[in-house]
């Protein structure tokens, strides 16, 4: 049913219980995992509002190398899974990153972690996993 699993990871247990899911689900399909991380630079630089921009840029590069770390600590747990994963670090809008992967990459599923938060909080800190849901062309697996 499934050939391609875009699924996303920002290191939180949650997107972590995603992964397990995606890759469960992928071998049971026979399907291949695309995990991507997404570095949200526009929110990352405005939090540094009188930062320099060497120092800007030295954050940004910081942040890339984490999320390049992230999936390869997550990958490995996989090594042996018999699924084949590909990884894809990128910077942008999250919601929008993700989507452009998935399109790009011809996935027929994204899975991802749900925070859980509502309220205020949901409201304050947005909901990637909404907005992508809201946007998206293809089956949205959501993993709380």
């Amino acid at each position: 049913m499934f050939n391609h699993i875009l699924v996303a990871l920002d290191g939180s247990d949650c997107s972590h219980k995603a992964l397990d899911v995606a890759v469960l689900l992928a071998k049971e399909q026979g399907a291949r995992c695309t995990v991507c991380t997404v570095v949200d630079v526009v929110r990352a630089a405005a939090s540094m509002t009188f930062a320099t921009g060497d120092i800007v840029n030295e954050w940004i590069a910081a942040l890339n190398e984490d999320g390049r770390q992230i999936e390869s600590e997550a990958i490995a747990k996989y090594a042996d899974s018999g699924v084949t994963i590909e990884t894809q670090v990128l910077e942008g809008y999250p919601p929008s990153a993700l989507l452009d992967v998935a399109k790009n990459t011809s996935a027929d599923l994204i899975v991802m972690g749900s925070h859980g938060r509502t309220g205020l909080k949901r409201l304050w800190l947005g909901s990637v996993a909404e907005s992508v849901v809201q946007e998206a062309m293809i089956p949205i697996l959501i993993v709380r």
